[in-house]
């Protein structure tokens, strides 16, 4: 009787320390937020305690110097409260312990936090001092809801040409990103540093701009993303915005094909760049679009000289957001003091950032990759680049999150754009599905063409294996789009 009591103790404590770390992992994807972890938890504890199917995490938990303090102060927590209940109720300690090893890694942190903030603060504060000691540095800051990445990786190859660049890589725009790029990746030889600044609450580009001081800054869009967090599209504005406070004799670069840039008033050096906006200092004209990629006109205005030049380009890339995004980068560049002519090499080169409209070919199949992180106004740029292509056109989706109380209008909003881009809509999961196909329905599209899985990989093997041989299509092609893919903490 004693050994089964001692393996079934064994049992219960290995199942702990299981809940234990699926929520230290997805407390991490929640940027270590105790606030974001204990909602996360009230609504989805159930995947903590009921989730048995083994599936492989898009993004693993990564065991940081931060997670293994915290698990190091979790597993005293336990002992502690496991030696204290023995004495109480003996052997019924590590059951009743057991219900809340979730909760484990938001003790740890509360407890690790002045730790945290010591740590934190002397990684920041080496990063600014590697800033102060590069007077010489042209940093940039790009911000935007939509088309930084894309555009910090197009800038990144047209400065190349000239000077030594460094960009923050991959998606690397939070602070801590942007302080380990600094610490191991900047040095004395480089003389532009791109630094992507991406936002979710309230102050974050500001304290982004307090590290990485930039010269010059870039505003490539602005919409509805983050809006469970920073409640409201006013607090958007003046968070995105706040980027420009930080440039004293510098320039900001305005994309005025977005109404909410376009509406702003700043007492500022501006550069405006698009595709519409007739007044634009740099703007895209003539522009025509095929499976094989873009062709256009930028006409600029120098504003040292009021002389207007012009330059043709092409690119492998398609989809009218990309062409933006270019523009602004040629803007950057040029005013850089890179001509126009020595830009068109550059701009052919430019090859997409990963996930964001990425082409591949895979026999008869065509998969548009546009799976980082969706927005409304870049899905229906994506649906619009779907629509371009010929063939049976296939749509795979989980919807739209982190939108609040807009999610299911925006999501909605989706389908209808949807309807009259595809020929089958695949929906991923149970949550944002709903509206989307509600938004199908409303476009006329046809309900069996309307198909709902519960994982990505389900949904990839529905489209792979689908028959698309028709009069039409004597070849079956297919065009697949994967529009966003979740996060594991959704």
């Amino acid at each position: 009787m004693f050994y089964l009591i001692m393996l079934a103790e064994m049992l219960l404590g290995t199942l702990s320390a299981i809940y234990f770390l699926r929520s230290m992992h997805m407390f991490q994807l929640n940027s270590y937020r105790t606030d974001t972890h204990s909602i996360w938890l009230f609504k989805n504890s159930y995947k903590i305690f009921f989730s048995f199917k083994a599936t492989k995490a898009k993004k693993p938990l990564v065991y940081t110097h931060r997670v293994i303090r915290m698990c190091v102060t979790a597993v005293i927590i336990y002992l502690a409260m496991v030696a204290v209940l023995v004495f109480c109720v003996r052997h019924w300690a590590i059951p009743i312990v057991l219900p809340f090893s979730p909760i484990f890694p938001i003790i740890a942190n509360i407890i690790n936090a002045p730790i945290e903030k010591i740590n934190n603060n002397r990684y920041i504060n080496d990063a600014k001092r590697i800033i102060d000691s590069m007077p010489n540095l042209i940093t940039i800051g790009i911000t935007g809801s939509y088309g930084k990445t894309s555009t910090k990786y197009f800038l990144h190859k047209m400065l190349s040409s000239k000077y030594i660049t460094l960009m923050t890589p991959e998606s690397y725009n939070t602070t801590l990103g942007v302080v380990k790029t600094i610490r191991n990746e900047l040095r004395p030889i480089h003389e532009v540093f791109i630094c992507e600044m991406g936002m979710k609450w309230k102050g974050d580009i500001k304290e982004l701009c307090d590290i990485a001081k930039p010269k010059h800054s870039m505003i490539t869009s602005i919409g509805p993303q983050h809006l469970e967090t920073m409640k409201t599209q006013e607090n958007i504005i003046e968070e995105k915005f706040s980027i420009t406070n930080s440039i004293t004799e510098g320039i900001c670069f305005l994309n005025y094909d977005n109404e909410f840039i376009k509406n702003q008033k700043i007492d500022k050096n501006i550069i405006k760049y698009g595709i519409h906006e007739q007044n634009s200092d740099y703007q895209a004209t003539d522009i025509s679009v095929s499976e094989k990629g873009t062709r256009f006109t930028v006409r600029a205005l120098c504003k040292n000289t009021e002389q207007e030049e012009s330059a043709v380009f092409e690119t492998a890339l398609i989809g009218s957001h990309n062409v933006q995004n270019i523009v602004g980068s040629i803007a950057v560049a040029h005013t850089l003091g890179i001509s126009l002519n020595e830009l068109v090499l550059p701009v052919k080169r430019l090859e997409g950032a990963p996930h964001r409209l990425q082409i591949s070919h895979s026999g008869n199949t065509i998969i548009i990759d546009d799976s980082f992180n969706s927005n409304p106004i870049g899905a229906k740029a994506a649906l619009d680049v779907l629509k371009m292509f010929h063939g049976t056109k296939i749509l795979i989706t989980p919807g739209m999150v982190e939108l609040g109380t807009e999610s299911y209008r925006l999501n909605k909003e989706l389908g209808v754009n949807a309807a009259s881009s595809c020929d089958y809509a695949l929906l991923i999961g149970q949550k944002q599905a709903p509206p989307i196909k509600e938004g199908l329905l409303e476009g006329k599209f046809p309900e069996d063409k309307i198909h709902i899985f519960d994982s990505f990989n389900d949904g990839m093997k529905f489209a792979n294996e689908l028959v698309t041989k028709t009069d039409n299509n004597p070849l079956g092609k297919k065009v697949i789009l994967i529009e966003n893919d979740l996060p594991d903490n959704y």
